[in-house]
């Protein structure tokens, strides 16, 4: 599993004046375990949980996946449906709120696919209670530094800007 920490916390400034949200080193030392730094690494992915930390901003709190049943290739990733609603649902009896998906991508730097946007959207469209809107993170095989694409969906999408150091 993930080495020992090796980041600082990554801050985004959430659009429509949500404020910012944190994703702790835990966080990101999940998704750098899971790069597709080897050419037969195959893309990995699951969900975003977060909560209001004790100094009153947004902090992603929790990640999820890859899965042993989601189905995964070099270029290609599908999450098991019926078990991220179970991890929603768990998530929630512990005060955690869905946040939104990341998964890898073998490229660098990472862009999410059109698949990737319509995926999200209709994750946004169908969910019971979306909220102001979702997170879409694609974690390319380059540094986290330069190489983590974080995307905000509502009715729009909107790449959500890194904020300098805290």
């Amino acid at each position: 599993m993930p080495s020992p920490v090796k980041y600082g916390s990554f801050w985004y400034l959430l659009p429509d004046g949500l404020g910012e949200i944190e994703f702790p080193p835990t966080v990101l030392e999940h998704f750098d375990f899971y790069r597709q730094t080897h050419p037969k690494d195959k893309e990995a992915g699951g969900q975003l949980f977060w909560q209001y930390a004790p100094e009153g901003h947004r902090r992603v709190a929790s990640v999820t996946g890859p899965r042993p049943t989601d189905q995964r290739s070099r270029a290609r990733y599908k999450a098991d449906h019926r078990q991220e609603q179970i991890e929603i649902n768990r998530h929630y009896e512990r005060g955690l709120y869905f946040l939104g998906d990341w998964h890898t991508h073998p490229e660098l730097i990472a862009t999410p696919s059109s698949s990737d946007i319509e995926a999200i959207q209709e994750i946004y469209k169908t969910s019971q209670n979306p909220g102001p809107g979702l997170l879409l993170v694609i974690v390319g095989n380059g540094l986290l530094s330069t190489g983590l694409s974080v995307v905000w969906c509502n009715d729009k999408i909107e790449p959500v800007s890194r904020l300098s150091k805290r």
